[in-house]
Formats: structure tokens, C-alpha cells, sequence
């Protein structure tokens, strides 16, 4: 009766102990994934650059096969070095920078006898920082299963693609000065781009003659519907003259081939003029100053500042 007895408590004390293997075996490879992610790898939608405003993304893990049987810990990362794969995948695209999101919550729970996790979320804000009509993107990937950094963690990327559309402003960030015909003392043809409107100028060399211009370098395509200049307070408009009577505009995407906009009469109002153009998109802009009331009716110089695009 007592050996009954003890193969009993043997046999009971095996199973409990199996129970325990059964219930904290490890997940299986690749088991656990993006809850959003389907046959593609991206997720892509319109970012308003227009204002800054607070967009709240949201990530769930999914456990694939049968419900967990204890809860897992997942945690989310943003790998920017997948950036190299999705350009070689899906082509050209810019990198959210650091500065427009915040990874709020990155650790959610599945919890026992359930796929799915709780939610974490990305805060995206300051749009106004982007660059108008780009591809943006924010690589995502699992980066630990209950502390395991390889294992459980499937190694797809969930791509965050935001396509930025028209701004409030179009950013001069990346602008640099390509050509210029000439300038005087310290007031050099950069100042012309700068992002100081009123007190920082280019002036051009008060010993040469009209036409006087310079070529911006963009770096990069943008889409505007006109070019704003100023003149700046200093000449007292139109008292101390050295301001534009006739412009010239041209665009070019490769800084070779150069299309004519036309010629613009001066019509200066509160130290600014707007070109209006129809919507055109280049690489580079030719700003050409055709003629000009002379400085202090003596100097064939032209003071220029603000050159900016309007969207």
C-alpha cells in the first residue's frame, strides 16, 4: 500500500512539474509582431505642416498560435538604422528627426490568455520644422521580449511614412548662395537668405552697374507659388532709393537649364514684394535685378533681404 501510495505522489509531483515546463516555455522564434503590420511593411499618412499640433500614434504587439499562457513583456524602439533598408526598398526619404517625436510609452504587456498587447504610443509634434512636400519616415522595430533581445521578437519594421504637404512658410534651412555678380564691404550675398528680414541685407558693389543679381542653390526640390523680397528699413522707401525697378525671375532643376517667369515691375509695399508666379517646382532660383532707382540718386546699388518663397 505504501509503494502505491508513493508512485502516486511521484506521478503527481512529475506532472505539476511538466505543468510548470508546459507553462513558461519559451515563445517560439519571430512569435511576436507588429499588430498592424499585413502583407506591407509601411503604414503611411498626411502630416499638416501648417501649425504644430500633438498627433498621438498608437503600437500593439501581436502573439501568433494560441493565447499567452503567463503575461510577456514587449518593448518598442525606434532603430534609425533600418532607414538603409527602407530607402533601398521604397526609395528616397527623410528621417523624422528627434526633435518632432516622442516615443511616450514603449513597454506594453500581452497579458495571460490573450494575442494582443495594450497599446504604446509616439507623440508627434513640431511639424512646422519639416520640410514642405517631403517623405518622412520613423522606423519602429521590437527590441526586447521579456528582456531577450533576440528570440521571441520578430525582425520586420513597422515604417511610420508621413507625406508633409503645403506649409505656412517654406523653410530656408539647407539654402545656400550658388552665383552672385558682386557686393559691397561686409553686406555679402547670404545675407540676402538669412532668416533676419528686416536688418540684415546684400548690397551690391556701389561701383558697378545694373544688372545685378545672385542664384540660390535650394538643395533640395521645393514647390512655391512666388518670390517674396524686402528692402530694408534703412532706405526709407522709396526716399534713399537703391531698390529694384525691374526683375527678372528664372527657376532650374539641374542649374543649367533655366526657365523665364518673366520680368516684374518694382511694386514695393511695406518693405516687401511678392512675384507671383504660377505653381512651379526647381532646384535653384535666379534672382536678377534689371534696372534700379540709384542709391542716394548717385549709386547704381541695390540692397536686398527676406528672399523667401511663397507655398
Amino acid at each position: 500500500m505504501r509503494l502505491y501510495y508513493f508512485i502516486f505522489l511521484l506521478l503527481a509531483a512529475l506532472a505539476v512539474g511538466c505543468s510548470k515546463d508546459v507553462e513558461h516555455a519559451p515563445l517560439p522564434d519571430d512569435s511576436i509582431t507588429f499588430a498592424q503590420l499585413g502583407e506591407s511593411d509601411t503604414l503611411e499618412m498626411p502630416l499638416s505642416i501648417l501649425r504644430d499640433s500633438s498627433v498621438t500614434l498608437e503600437i500593439q504587439a501581436m502573439l501568433s498560435g494560441n493565447p499567452a499562457l503567463r503575461n510577456h513583456q514587449v518593448t518598442f524602439a525606434v532603430d534609425t538604422t533600418k532607414m538603409v533598408d527602407y530607402r533601398n526598398r521604397f526609395g528616397d526619404a527623410l528621417l523624422l528627426p528627434q526633435t518632432s517625436y516622442l516615443l511616450y510609452k514603449k513597454d506594453v504587456s500581452i497579458a495571460a490568455g490573450t494575442t494582443l498587447s495594450d497599446k504604446a504610443e509616439i507623440n508627434i509634434g513640431q511639424q512646422r520644422s519639416l520640410v514642405e512636400y517631403s517623405t518622412y519616415v520613423l522606423p519602429v522595430v521590437i527590441s526586447a521580449v521579456d528582456g531577450l533581445v533576440e528570440g521571441p521578437a520578430s525582425e520586420r519594421v513597422l515604417y511610420f511614412v508621413f507625406k508633409t504637404g503645403k506649409p505656412f512658410a517654406i523653410n530656408r534651412v539647407g539654402w545656400t548662395i550658388e552665383t552672385y555678380s558682386s557686393f559691397f564691404n561686409a553686406f555679402r550675398p547670404p545675407l540676402a537668405i538669412d532668416n533676419d528680414d528686416n536688418t540684415t541685407y546684400w548690397t551690391s558693389d556701389i561701383l558697378q552697374q545694373m544688372p545685378q543679381g545672385l542664384t540660390i542653390n535650394f538643395n533640395r526640390e521645393v514647390t512655391f507659388t512666388g518670390v517674396n523680397y524686402f528692402v530694408p528699413a534703412l532706405l526709407n522707401y522709396p526716399t534713399q532709393g537703391g531698390y529694384p525697378s525691374t526683375i527678372r525671375i528664372e527657376t532650374s532643376m539641374d542649374g543649367a537649364s533655366w526657365v523665364d517667369h518673366g520680368v516684374f515691375d518694382s511694386n514695393i509695399i511695406d518693405n516687401k514684394q511678392t512675384l507671383e508666379l504660377a505653381l512651379t517646382t526647381s532646384r535653384y532660383l535666379r534672382f536678377t535685378v534689371l534696372s534700379a532707382v540709384k542709391y542716394a540718386a548717385t549709386y547704381d546699388a541695390i540692397f536686398i533681404s527676406g528672399i523667401s518663397l511663397q507655398p
